[in-house]
């Protein structure tokens, strides 16, 4: 089910808004963008959400790492029924370590989102990266 314009731009809106929290090192505002409920996944061996308190950890582990952090989500696709919305887009998170030159990490995410009535959280995320060790047009290493 497609959603309507005023649904899809909300949802573009608080993307937007995870962009912009991160940029500006705003841990307060990123947490207000998701659930207490939050679950996910992020690239690393070690980024598993089980909860807020998980979260809330990987955020400031993100933060207190990188001199500065950039979010853009592109290719992005909406659907969604009701208060629910899921969403799939390509992802670069573009950053600085103390020292190095801007780097850039293209993935993909999804995310799964819920209107409370006044604004819509972020209730599930993943971040990925492609398997490198995959070659174009295989559907397993080394195939």
């Amino acid at each position: 089910m497609k959603f309507t314009e005023i649904q899809t731009a909300e949802v573009i809106e608080t993307l937007h808004n995870y962009g912009t929290a991160y940029q500006k090192k705003d841990i307060k505002a990123l947490l207000a963008l998701f659930s207490p409920g939050i679950s996910g996944f992020g690239s690393g061996p070690d980024e598993v959400v089980l909860d807020r308190k998980d979260f809330t950890r990987q955020i400031k582990r993100d933060l207190s790492q990188a001199t500065s952090v950039f979010v853009k989500f592109t290719e992005v696709k909406i659907f969604g029924e009701g208060r629910i919305a899921w969403v799939t887009s390509r992802s670069n998170i573009s950053f600085t370590l103390e020292g190095t030159k801007k780097q850039t990490m293209s993935g993909r995410s999804t995310m799964v989102l819920r209107n409370t009535g006044s604004r819509w959280v972020i209730e599930q995320v993943h971040f990925s990266m492609p398997y490198i060790e995959q070659s174009p047009g295989q559907s397993f290493p080394g195939a």
